[in-house]
């Protein structure tokens, strides 16, 4: 089988690994966005959103490198090596403020180092992989890939609701029970008339 028949037998595959990826970063934003507060004041929901995101794009990039007509497998390589040694490299800085931070941290760190090696043992898999398309071994790659790209998208899923609970948690105890932000309240002057 040619390099590119292999790859094609896959096309199915990488193109819903994209666009799962691409709709659940869509959908990450928007539910981090909602407590946007909560994400930028606290380092580890910060590092842990950084993380995710990139496992999702790191998704997304291995979906487009093999779907992309590339022609042989050692452009591929290339590409799938430089994907996974960017994704460490800017995983590191996000990882070193998550951990940083002891007494604020709302994360707890065994979580954190779960997350942060998972992601990191994936990306690493994914800069194998692409050492085994350097070596010719297409097939093994691809069913490698398979496994990469499968754990990932748990790892990014399982951060995703992690995230989601904690920045939830994390804004109904700054509030306290009961009680409300005030966005969704009709606020009222001195005279008792609505003010908008």
């Amino acid at each position: 089988m040619t390099y590119g028949e292999a790859v094609q037998s896959w096309r199915d595959f990488y193109v819903t690994a994209g666009a799962a990826a691409a709709t659940l970063v869509g959908l990450l934003f928007v539910g981090l966005s909602l407590h946007i507060r909560v994400v930028v004041s606290q380092a580890d929901v910060k590092s842990l959103a950084r993380i995710t995101l990139a496992d999702f794009f790191v998704i997304l990039l291995v979906a487009l490198v093999i779907l992309a007509p590339l022609g042989d497998a050692g452009a591929t390589a290339a590409w799938l090596i430089a994907v996974a040694a960017m994704s460490v490299a800017l995983v590191l800085r996000p990882a070193a403020a998550g951990f940083r931070r002891r007494r604020t941290r709302t994360i707890g760190l065994r979580v954190l180092i779960w997350r942060f090696g998972l992601s990191t043992f994936c990306y690493l898999g994914v800069g194998s992989m692409g050492v085994l398309f350097r070596l010719g071994d297409v097939n093994g790659a691809l069913n490698g890939l398979l496994l990469v790209v499968v754990l990932l998208l748990v790892v990014a899923v399982r951060n995703t609701w992690d995230l989601l609970v904690t920045v939830a948690d994390r804004t109904n105890s700054t509030l306290g029970p009961g009680k409300q932000d005030g966005s969704d309240v009709v606020k009222q002057n001195g005279d008792g008339r609505p003010t908008f």
